[in-house]
């Protein structure tokens, strides 16, 4: 006894009131063994180890109360041999057994409710240690005397609280600064710049702007029995800084626990700056794609003025030289000038349809004749086409056949794929161009079948995007103006290789005009 007594106050981190309960410990079990050993009592004296036994569990430690227990049932059976040797009394025996048994119970109490102090503080330091290092900021509010007034509001008969908060701006203020700050994390310091917890704000008043409504609204969350609340708000760190935040608490349904109501803070400052960053990205994305619009309007102009810019210059031309003759052939002059004006006039409306298919305007919409259409187009190229040397062979056999939609327009994409073969064709030995169009169940098909090399490695899809081109001094908007033409006339436009491989097939499919009585009709 005294060997443990010696070993436990030489023990580093033994406070001296330990080192006291262990004499008082020590002494008491001397003094229990000298009365019931040297003494008459009929009694079971040995049951007074239990507080022995109760003064080493206060020490926390199971081997103190095992060692302790162990060396009181050996003093109590060193005393009933010493007392009872020669003479074994039935009472005396059932005093031993009696004293044991009392050892025994108590040391497995004391040893459980150690077990459990033990399981409690590694639950305690696991839990704390979550708290202090969790990456969300976190600190304990104290809310009851804020709960205590506005449950007296309440019995004032107050039962909208959101009007009495906006006309009484004091009592927020008021209710701000009651919200005692119990408790806070290392994240919270950090987020809020302050050293230590010993520093950090007492109360919320401490750290929300003088600007802040959302006070006003969680307080009216808590008078109409909220338990779950989640708002952004700003506070104030210790060097002025304004910080964003997200917070959340959570309130028991029972009322308990209101001196330690958690809040989560989420510093949302990084949030912030990201979509103020994607903002601007989209405002200078705005920018580019207007200039890009502006730009690919330009060009498309260009490029749909170019063909009868053209025209004009070949008609001119010819016109000159009608009038160098001699004699000067006065009448053809006359044709080739009649043709320039209506180039120009055709070059004219080429503008104005393109201004108005890329600013989504409404284009003209009338019947066409898809044949005459074609035809006039090949007119229009015909010059060129005998210049280049190119055998158009023209399979027309959509009589009658009508579309909706934009005379100009149409005839523009039939002279783009004209003039899109023509140039594939440039290098070809024989160069034919076969244009087909005919009825079907849908509506109209056009093939353009050239005689050129066909789309080589090119994707298909590819030709029809804008500034794509095959051609050394294209611009690549030919053909995606076509298909710009073809959506807004319900149409489509494709292009593949010949089956032979000796050139390409551009497909155009358009709908078959419906008369407007009929249209009625079947809506009926």
């Amino acid at each position: 006894m005294t060997n443990w007594m010696r070993r436990s106050g030489n023990r580093p981190g033994i406070a001296a009131s330990n080192r006291y309960r262990v004499a008082f410990g020590i002494a008491s079990g001397l003094a229990i063994f000298a009365i019931d050993t040297f003494t008459t009592l009929a009694s079971a004296v040995a049951v007074l180890y239990v507080l022995v036994i109760v003064l080493a569990g206060d020490l926390g430690s199971k081997k103190a109360i095992r060692r302790t227990s162990a060396i009181c049932a050996i003093l109590t059976l060193i005393s009933f041999a010493t007392s009872h040797a020669h003479n074994l009394e039935s009472q005396a025996t059932l005093r031993l057994l009696f004293s044991l048994a009392a050892n025994i119970v108590t040391t497995l109490l004391l040893l459980r409710r150690v077990g459990d102090e033990a399981a409690l503080k590694e639950s305690e330091h696991r839990y704390r240690t979550i708290f202090e290092t969790l990456a969300v900021a976190i600190w304990e509010n104290d809310f009851r005397f804020v709960k205590a007034e506005l449950d007296k509001l309440r019995q004032r008969g107050i039962v909208d609280i959101r009007p009495y908060l906006a006309d009484n701006h004091d009592f927020v203020v008021r209710m701000r600064r009651a919200v005692r700050i119990t408790d806070v994390n290392q994240t919270a310091l950090k987020l809020m710049g302050v050293p230590s917890k010993d520093e950090f704000f007492r109360t919320l008043d401490d750290f929300l702007p003088d600007n802040d409504g959302g006070f006003a609204h969680f307080l009216a969350g808590i008078f109409e029995g909220q338990t779950e609340f989640q708002s952004e708000t700003t506070v104030r760190s210790r060097d002025g800084r304004l910080i964003p935040i997200l917070v959340a608490l959570s309130f028991p349904k029972d009322g308990s626990g209101l001196d330690r109501i958690q809040a989560s803070i989420i510093d949302m400052t990084e949030r912030h700056q990201f979509q103020e960053a994607l903002e601007t990205s989209r405002q200078e994305l705005e920018q580019a794609s207007r200039a890009a619009m502006i730009g690919e309007i330009s060009a498309s102009i260009a490029h749909e003025v170019n063909q009868p810019l053209s025209a004009i210059m070949t008609f001119v031309q010819a016109g000159t030289r009608w009038l160098n003759r001699q004699p000067p052939d006065i009448d053809e002059a006359k044709l080739a000038l009649q043709d320039a004006v209506a180039a120009t006039e055709h070059a004219a409306q080429v503008v104005k349809r393109v201004r108005m298919l890329l600013g989504k305007s409404k284009s003209e919409n009338a019947e066409v004749t898809v044949d005459a259409a074609i035809a006039d187009a090949v007119q229009l190229k015909q010059k060129e086409l005998v210049a280049d040397g190119v055998q158009v062979n023209l399979s027309l056999m959509a009589q009658g056949g009508t579309v909706r939609g934009d005379r100009v327009l149409l005839q523009q994409v039939f002279l783009n794929i004209i003039s899109n073969a023509m140039h594939a064709m440039e290098t070809a030995d024989t160069r034919a161009l076969t244009i087909q169009s005919s009825l079907t169940d849908e509506g109209i098909a056009i093939r353009f079948t050239d005689s050129g090399a066909g789309l080589g490695s090119m994707a298909p899809e590819t030709l029809f995007k804008p500034f794509n081109t095959t051609k050394p001094n294209g611009m690549g908007l030919g053909l995606a103006m076509c298909r710009s033409i073809m959506m807004a006339h319900s149409g489509t436009i494709s292009i593949r290789d010949r089956m032979d491989g000796q050139g390409a097939v551009v497909e155009v499919r358009l709908p078959l005009a419906v008369d407007e009585e009929e249209a009625v009709t079947l809506t009926a």
